[in-house]
């Protein structure tokens, strides 16, 4: 009967240690980029001595409603409800953008976070969303992508 309280002890401690090593994101963890930033970081390919350019890109979680009535040209559109099923199409990506709606848009900082709790490690946020890069001058894009 000890040797069961023993090994259901370890058990316990070896689940507790493997459940405490998943690490959660807060928005502490957030990178927020003002438009200017995020515009440079997608213009250009991510660079690796170790492995081939990856083109970076603009990603907006936004219904596809929204997407439609008008987003940054070239992103792409993983509606949030989405992100559990679809984000291994992200991984061919450097850097990924998330933008939202407008400034602390809890959507677009939900997906930044849950990108990175799905392990992709190069999620940055646009601060203020599609309002910061409508505000600066930039076109917006409407209707689906082809």
């Amino acid at each position: 009967m000890r040797q069961q309280a023993v090994a259901f002890l370890l058990l316990s401690i070896v689940l507790a240690c493997f459940q405490g090593c998943a690490k959660e994101y807060s928005d502490r963890d957030i990178v927020f980029l003002d438009v200017e930033q995020a515009q440079a970081l997608v213009e250009h390919d991510e660079v690796s001595l170790f492995s081939e350019p990856k083109k970076n890109t603009w990603l907006d979680p936004r219904t596809a409603e929204k997407y439609s009535a008008g987003h940054i040209p070239g992103a792409i559109s993983m509606p949030y409800r989405d992100v559990a099923t679809k984000w291994e199409e992200l991984k061919s990506y450097g850097f990924i953008v998330v933008y939202g709606n407008t400034y602390n848009d809890p959507l677009a900082d939900a997906m930044s976070k849950t990108l990175m709790e799905l392990g992709l490690e190069d999620v940055r946020t646009l601060h203020g969303g599609l309002e910061a890069w409508t505000n600066a001058g930039n076109p917006v894009t409407k209707g689906r992508r082809p």
